[in-house]
């Protein structure tokens, strides 16, 4: 367990909805530059005809005005608010594969991109499938609300594709705030959050691997100075019901603390067609409204979202780099690059992956 920071931080990753209000400089508008150059490396790709899994930093070509976002994408989620939201990504006028190929090839100038779950997707469709979601199965994008969680690699991003009608907010929070609030109203708690909680892989790991984590992940940590979160309330609860060991009352009141100041201290905003945010999983967590959607629509109009997780290069400081950062993805056909899923690496008995040496 690393050491427990018993001070409030208040720097920028502590902020609250208010603070979000008066300072909006976590958004970015894009323009007509950004515009035509997502436009040409779209162009680009498609004319040496590569797929989705070929697309590179080398070969899907930035302009100024897109090295200059990415630019802003990494440093707004390694520091400052953790967060950053782009409006206007140009999806209009593209079919959903167009736009798989721009988000894809420019987050290739952003960090190393990983897959995402069983059917190794690189770029997941976040929507309604009509999954019954269980206490041990995933089944994320149903229309019900989203709790404020986090996801398992440094960053997550998450574009809009289709809204649907009654356009739900998503929720961003910092986990930074909550830790303050924490040492304020229950300090007592603070050694049961930084030893953590095994976290289960919710079915998804490879036969020869474990159905929990083997080690617990810790809800809080502090190293270089830095404090990290983690924090995902549905697969610590799958951990507690495959090992048939209900939480404690203390456990419950102090999981339930945790959700309460998530959402007392949430901000909501509209996303739009052509919005895409970008948070840090260690300082933002983030979630969704539920919504309805007619079960006769038409499956391209339905809402869509689509979600790219990656890693980030000397991204900060880990009391446990290879639990804190690596051990939620790394199981089953979870934490591939397209390069090693293109070798078949994921399908090979006992693999190991090599990228957790190709980011630092």
């Amino acid at each position: 367990m690393s050491e427990i920071l018993r001070h409030t931080i208040s720097d920028d990753s502590a902020w609250t909805a208010d603070d979000l209000v008066r300072d909006r400089s976590w958004e970015v508008r894009l323009g007509p530059a950004h515009v035509a150059e997502f436009a040409a490396g779209l162009a680009a790709v498609q004319a040496q005809g590569l797929s989705l899994q070929q697309i590179t930093r080398a070969n899907f070509p930035c302009g100024p005005a897109l090295r200059d976002l990415a630019a802003h994408v990494v440093s707004a989620t390694r520091s400052g608010r953790g967060f950053t939201i782009l409006r206007g990504l140009p999806v209009d006028g593209h079919s959903d594969d167009e736009v798989r190929l721009m988000y894809w090839g420019f987050c290739q100038h952003l960090g190393l991109c990983v897959s995402q779950d069983v059917q190794c997707a690189l770029v997941a469709d976040v929507k309604e499938k009509g999954i019954a979601a269980g206490p041990l199965t995933r089944a994320y994008g149903s229309k019900r609300v989203t709790s404020l969680h986090v996801d398992g690699t440094d960053v997550v991003g998450l574009l809009a594709v289709r809204q649907a009608p009654s356009s739900p907010l998503t929720t961003l929070a910092s986990s930074i705030t909550i830790h303050n609030e924490f040492l304020a109203q229950h300090p007592e708690w603070l050694p049961l959050l930084y030893a953590g909680f095994p976290w289960d892989r919710k079915g998804e790991q490879a036969a020869w691997e474990a159905p929990l984590m083997p080690q617990c992940l810790p809800v809080f940590s502090y190293a270089g100075g830095q404090l990290s979160a983690h924090y995902n309330r549905s697969w610590i609860t799958s951990a507690s019901v495959r090992r048939n060991l209900p939480f404690s009352d203390e456990e419950v009141a102090m999981l339930d603390f945790f959700d309460a100041m998530a959402k007392k201290h949430a901000y909501a905003t509209a996303m739009a067609p052509g919005d895409v945010y970008f948070a840090n999983n260690y300082t933002v967590l983030h979630g969704r409204e539920g919504y309805e959607e007619d079960a006769d629509t038409q499956a391209d109009l339905k809402r869509l979202f689509l979600r790219i997780w990656f890693f980030v290069p000397e991204f900060r400081a880990f009391a446990d780099e290879a639990v804190e950062r690596y051990g939620i993805t790394s199981f089953g056909n979870m934490g591939w690059t397209a390069q090693e899923l293109a070798q078949g690496r994921n399908l090979a008995d006992g693999h190991r992956r090599d990228f957790l040496h190709a980011v630092v």
